[in-house]
């Protein structure tokens, strides 16, 4: 086997071995994990930014209910027309925790019920504490390629096996570039989870703290 072909050989190992990392949990809202950060108490009016546990922002179609609004894709349902988000195809959407840092975990994404030239081939999830700087933690980009093999199908996308640790965050943002073959770019839902991290200026605070009460040990102590 020339160096050529062993390369060849190599790649489409990997690209099969990312592919596998992917848990497909099944198709429509029955597959979705549920009680995810934006509304862990699964109790959001999916008609309506009423009952979550974060404020919603996007490029476009702001809002729930009604339409093929974007957040839509935090309503808890999978399926289409007002249980989607379809737009234009150069789009984003995220939600904010405000002074919460949460280190993502996992995060599914589901696929609308429209034709797959409308889902995304080069999408992103990233992080951002300011609203401005963000940074990316999950990258997807396969010209021409769905991530899904089914309409209304929920992957899963674990850390560790589809993404590295990353630093913690309180806004996740969901970003898509391009369309497989469509003119327009179509989402069913998201769901992010993970585990709280304090802000840096209180874990500064409690550092401190242990180191006087440390002190105060050691001064008792001789």
């Amino acid at each position: 086997m020339n160096k050529f072909i062993q390369a060849i050989v190599i790649a489409s190992l990997l690209i099969t071995s990312a592919a596998q990392a992917v848990v497909i949990r099944g198709t429509g809202t029955a597959a979705l994990v549920g009680k995810d950060l934006t509304d862990p108490e699964n109790n959001g009016n999916p008609e309506a930014n009423v009952g979550y546990n974060a404020t919603f922002r996007s490029s476009v179609e702001n809002g729930f209910g009604g339409d093929e609004f974007a957040y839509n894709v935090f309503d808890n349902r999978v399926g289409g027309g007002n249980d989607k988000w379809c737009c234009d195809t150069n789009v984003w959407v995220e939600a904010n925790f405000g002074t919460k840092r949460y280190s993502l975990t996992s995060f599914t994404a589901a696929s609308a019920n429209d034709v797959a030239g409308r889902d995304s081939d080069q999408w992103k999830i990233l992080g951002s504490n300011d609203g401005v700087n963000y940074t990316t933690i999950f990258n997807y980009n396969r010209d021409g390629v769905s991530p899904w093999a089914q309409r209304l199908q929920v992957n899963q996308y674990k850390v560790g096996a589809d993404f590295a640790n990353p630093a913690a965050y309180s806004i996740f943002r969901y970003q898509s570039t391009s369309v497989v073959n469509a003119s327009m770019h179509q989402l069913a839902e998201l769901e992010f989870f993970g585990n709280e991290v304090p802000e840096p200026s209180a874990m500064a605070l409690f550092a401190l703290a242990l180191g006087g009460l440390a002190f105060s040990q050691r001064k008792k102590q001789k």
